[in-house]
C-alpha cells in the first residue's frame, strides 16, 4: 500500500459494482492505517460510490472528511436536454480538484481501451493528473493491479487533459498531448 501523507482517497467504481463488503473492507483498511487524518472523496451514485458513502455513514465521518459529488441527474436532463451525460465527467473533474492522492477504482468489466463509462473518465483524469489508480475488479482483495496511462487510446488521454485543462487542473497533468502531436505523448 502506499504510504500517503495527505490521505485523501477517491472512490469510484461501476454502478453495477455490488460488492459492498469489498469497499467497506478496502475503506476500513485505510481508516486502520491513516485514523482520523482519511478524507474520502465519492461521487453519490450507484454501486460502488453509494458503498463508499455507506462506508462514511456507518463509520461517523463529518463533511470535513467525506468529501460527496453528487449529480442530480433529473435536473440536469431538464436544465440541458442535449448535454446532460456531460454532467458526469463534469463531477469526476470536480472530484480531482479535490485533490486526492490515492484513486481506488472497483469494477468488474474494466476496458479502458476500449469501454466508455464514469469510471473510465475517472481513472483516465486521476492518472493524467499524476494520482495513482488501483483496480479493485472483484471481491478477493489480493488481485488488483495499478492503471497507466498507456492503456488509454491517445485521442481519449488528448480530449481528458483538454477538460482537465478548462477546469484549471493543467498544471497537474503528467503528459503533454496537443494537436500536432500526432498521436505521441510527451512525459513531463
Amino acid at each position: 500500500m502506499l504510504d500517503l501523507d495527505d490521505p485523501r482517497v477517491l472512490v469510484c467504481g461501476g454502478r453495477t459494482y455490488r460488492s459492498t463488503a469489498t469497499v467497506h473492507e478496502v475503506l476500513d483498511r485505510l481508516l486502520k492505517r491513516y485514523g482520523t487524518r482519511l478524507v474520502v472523496i465519492e461521487g453519490a451514485d450507484k454501486g460502488a460510490d453509494e458503498a463508499a458513502h455507506h462506508w462514511c455513514e456507518l463509520r461517523g465521518l463529518g463533511a470535513d472528511r467525506h468529501l460527496c459529488q453528487p449529480v442530480n441527474w433529473e435536473r440536469e436532463k431538464q436544465v440541458r436536454p442535449r448535454s446532460w451525460r456531460a454532467a458526469g465527467p463534469e463531477r469526476n473533474t470536480r472530484m480531482l480538484s479535490e485533490e486526492p492522492q490515492l484513486v481506488v477504482a472497483f469494477h468488474t468489466w474494466f476496458r479502458p481501451g476500449t469501454g466508455t463509462g464514469g469510471t473510465v473518465d475517472m481513472t483516465l483524469k486521476a492518472v493524467l493528473a499524476g494520482v495513482p489508480v488501483w483496480l479493485a475488479p472483484g471481491q478477493d482483495l489480493n488481485v488488483g493491479r495499478w492503471i497507466r496511462l498507456q492503456e488509454f487510446p491517445h485521442s481519449r488521454a488528448a480530449e481528458a487533459a483538454k477538460a482537465l485543462r478548462r477546469a484549471g487542473l493543467g498544471d497537474r497533468l503528467v503528459a503533454d498531448f496537443d494537436a500536432d502531436s500526432a498521436g505521441k505523448r510527451t512525459s513531463r
